[in-house]
């Protein structure tokens, strides 16, 4: 795999009710970094792209996100990966606001 730096702008949504800035749900959108920092996430990327988890140059690419690493992935990471590892981290309990608990939105 080859990866290039690339930049991803922090996903944030903001609460209905205090009006705080909240980090969305994991998603394929997500930076690498993001989902790797939690435990649901990580066990999802363990499971099904355990090539590019276990490759030296995974760390290179905790700033990109699943869908900008699969291109580079040299047929690793397929379609039918990529769904997967989409639909597991969209089943993830969806987190509220981290200062009041309301739920938020999905954008």
């Amino acid at each position: 795999m080859c990866f290039r730096p690339v930049t991803v702008k922090k996903r944030e949504v903001k609460c209905v009710k205090c009006e705080q800035m909240n980090p969305l749900p994991l998603s394929v959108e997500s930076a690498l970094s993001e989902i790797w920092a939690t435990e649901n996430g990580k066990a999802i990327l363990e499971k099904h792209c355990s090539a590019m988890t276990n490759d030296p140059r995974f760390k290179s690419a905790m700033n990109m996100t699943l869908k900008q690493v699969r291109p580079m992935s040299q047929g690793k990471i397929t379609q039918e990966i990529y769904d997967l590892v989409a639909k597991e981290l969209d089943q993830l309990p969806k987190a509220g606001c981290k200062n009041c608990g309301e739920v938020l939105p999905a954008a």
